[in-house]
């Protein structure tokens, strides 16, 4: 885990920390909208721009892994901007309509993919969804939960204090939130075992030695992303699909997806997990090419590459 008294964690915190996510409640609810994605592309301009950010030198190297190495030197010092920007439309939208539901339905919209997962888990069809940090899945979440959808959400585990916060919003608004311990890996192959969904993210890597033992491939590169998915919809024969948001020109979303990919066996586990996890990663890849700037994720996925 990271030392919380870094300078690295002081300056996370200082921008998603809890006060800050208050803050953007309340602006959620009292800007118009326009004035409000104003303000977050000013915000997101700002903290795009500062080139010793930790999560400006991670979106680098993500993204730098992402487009193959081919990003000139312009083009690497713009992302960050276009990510941080992007990211800080999404958390606006996601709490200016918190408070507006009856609106939010006019700006969200379903692709094929997506509605035939909503039939899957409304027939009570196993399926585990696994999501990249792609543009306002939040927001998509509570669309999903006004349908009335019971998703239970694998978050990751221990929590800080910013993500506690989100979490309890979360699970104000119908979104089933269980932070990832042996106690909800049970109750996410319980709920599995009955005809139940559950939903988790993709691309976080974990931290520390949590999974030395797997090292699947994503966009060409050994990582330390979760793979417990792969065996959870092995045992209870339920396909993964991923699902993502994606932001539209005409400022609305659309929630995209995969077909049902379904895990295949072979004799020996770690071969069958990684063969698997990887074919999921190949899923992924294709909707997160599509939308680079969209990527929020703030991590580094492959340290190998920090300082580019």
């Amino acid at each position: 885990m990271v030392d919380q008294k870094t300078p690295q964690a002081f300056i996370r915190n200082l921008i998603v920390g809890p006060l800050a996510i208050q803050a953007v409640v309340l602006l959620g609810r009292l800007l118009p909208r326009a004035s409000g994605l104003k303000l977050a592309n000013f915000i997101g301009k700002r903290l795009g721009e500062n080139e010793k950010s930790p999560m400006v030198q991670a979106i680098r190297a993500n993204q730098w892994v992402l487009h193959n190495g081919k990003l000139s030197p312009e083009e690497l010092d713009q992302l960050p901007i276009d990510v941080f920007q992007s990211a800080a439309r999404c958390l606006f939208d996601y709490f200016h309509f918190l408070s507006r539901p009856d609106k939010l339905q006019s700006i969200v919209a379903f692709s094929s993919e997506a509605q035939n997962i909503i039939s899957r888990i409304q027939q009570h069809q196993p399926s585990v969804i696994v999501a990249p940090h792609l543009s306002n899945f939040d927001l998509m979440g509570y669309a999903l939960a006004l349908k009335g959808l019971d998703v239970q959400v694998l978050s990751f585990p221990n929590p800080n204090a910013s993500y506690r916060l989100q979490n309890r919003i979360r699970k104000r608004v119908g979104i089933n939130v269980t932070p990832m311990t042996l106690s909800a890996f049970r109750q996410a192959r319980e709920r599995l075992r009955v005809g139940g969904s559950i939903l988790t993210g993709l691309d976080r890597p974990l931290e520390g030695a949590h999974q030395e033992k797997y090292r699947p491939i994503f966009f060409g590169h050994e990582c330390n992303l979760p793979v417990a998915y792969v065996r959870m919809a092995r045992e209870a024969n339920a396909p993964v699909i991923v699902m993502a948001a994606a932001s539209q020109p005409d400022q609305t979303y659309r929630l995209i997806g995969s077909e049902l990919i379904w895990m295949e066996s072979h004799p020996d586990l770690k071969t069958e997990i990684l063969n698997n996890a990887n074919r999921v990663h190949s899923e992924a890849e294709i909707l997160i090419r599509n939308h680079p700037r969209q990527w929020a994720m703030f991590y580094p996925i492959w340290p190998q590459f920090l300082g580019v």
